[in-house]
């Protein structure tokens, strides 16, 4: 029996973007393109209509943008959506105002709103699509990041312990549920590998800042593992952990070659494990692909502790499916024990 095509509805105010999407999808045996979309009305009314198994959607759209459009569709017709979108200094924060209403991943037009060079991204778009459409729907529920104006302490204690998290497809709104959760007097210092293009992960640090009780940025150069401190590593770059006469640093790499996964769990965790040993706690949340595996593998030969998040709540159950196979998880807990048991380890 021919197995039946993911329908997807492209929605973008381009004409030229709207056909080169479509062309791309199409090209895969896999996927077709339902329909198309100029606007945000546009996109709600075909929604409505053919309930399409995935949406691309740009944010900026005439009539109604692309945050009132996925809002709308999330609370009528929960549909997995991939944002594609053009990377301006003010679309950092909607794209994440998107991630946590419930889309499930980006993709960046690599040269402003129309990209005629959109082309390489082919193979980035046609993996997001396939992978946002397995996602359950019931876990497409928006999480949104309360902010607690509140006087932080900044703690210069450096830390002998270490928590590294992993995360891909999801972690954004994986991390809005744990890290609000963690108190600011944890004995333990956080590192947070997502996989983000640059540019967004400074914004994404500051909205989990304001939402939380320790202090929550993007890592730079020379910066100390503390107390209670979480670092997210930025977007482009690789983070290594180096041992210092001042205590362990961060230390920032470029990427080596073009298409390499950067920042890398793998990297990080790899870097943390002989450091830290039986201090070193390795989390790996929702994501594509099997970024940390290696990283978990090498924490539990140094140890150190391995948890992975239960597929009943992983948007895409790739990472933590592939470390749960490779016997590197000591233990599996749904998103929202998780924080719990941070908190019990760092004890």
């Amino acid at each position: 029996m021919e197995q039946r095509k993911i329908r997807v509805l492209v929605v973008d105010d381009s004409a030229l973007m709207r056909k080169i999407i479509s062309d791309i999808i199409n090209s895969d045996p896999e996927c077709e393109v339902a329909a198309t979309a100029r606007n945000g009305e546009e996109a709600v009314k075909s929604t409505a209509i053919l309930r399409p198994d995935v949406i691309t959607l740009d944010i900026q759209l005439p009539k109604m943008d692309g945050i009132s459009a996925l809002k709308y569709i999330m609370s009528e017709w929960p549909t997995p959506v991939v944002i594609v979108t053009g990377l301006t200094q003010f679309l950092g924060e909607d794209t994440l105002k998107c991630l946590e209403y419930g889309a499930v991943d980006l993709v960046i037009k690599p040269s402003g709103p129309i990209s005629l060079d959109f082309e390489i991204k082919k193979d980035e778009l046609l993996q997001k699509v396939k992978a946002a459409s397995r996602v359950r729907r019931n876990l497409l529920k928006p999480v949104f990041v309360k902010t607690h104006p509140i006087q932080k302490k900044i703690n210069n204690v450096l830390s002998d312990k270490i928590v590294v998290i992993a995360t891909s497809t999801g972690g954004p709104k994986a991390l809005a549920t744990i890290l609000p959760i963690l108190a600011p007097d944890i004995k333990a210092g956080l590192i947070v590998i997502q996989h983000m293009p640059e540019g967004f992960t400074r914004s994404m640090a500051e909205r989990l800042n304001a939402a939380s009780r320790l202090i929550i940025k993007e890592a730079e150069d020379g910066d100390s593992v503390t107390h209670g401190m979480v670092m997210i590593a930025p977007g482009g770059r690789h983070l290594m952990l180096d041992k210092t006469n001042d205590g362990v640093k961060i230390k920032l790499l470029n990427k080596s070659r073009e298409n390499e996964l950067c920042p890398s769990a793998d990297i990080a965790m790899q870097s943390a494990a002989p450091l830290y040993g039986r201090n070193c706690l390795g989390v790996i949340l929702t994501g594509m692909g099997s970024d940390g595996v290696e990283g978990l593998k090498a924490i539990k030969q140094a140890g150190g502790s391995t948890i992975a998040e239960d597929e009943v709540t992983c948007i895409v159950y790739g990472m933590p499916k592939i470390a749960a196979e490779q016997k590197v998880v000591d233990k599996i807990f749904p998103l929202p024990e998780i924080a719990a048991e941070i908190m019990k380890w760092a004890e």
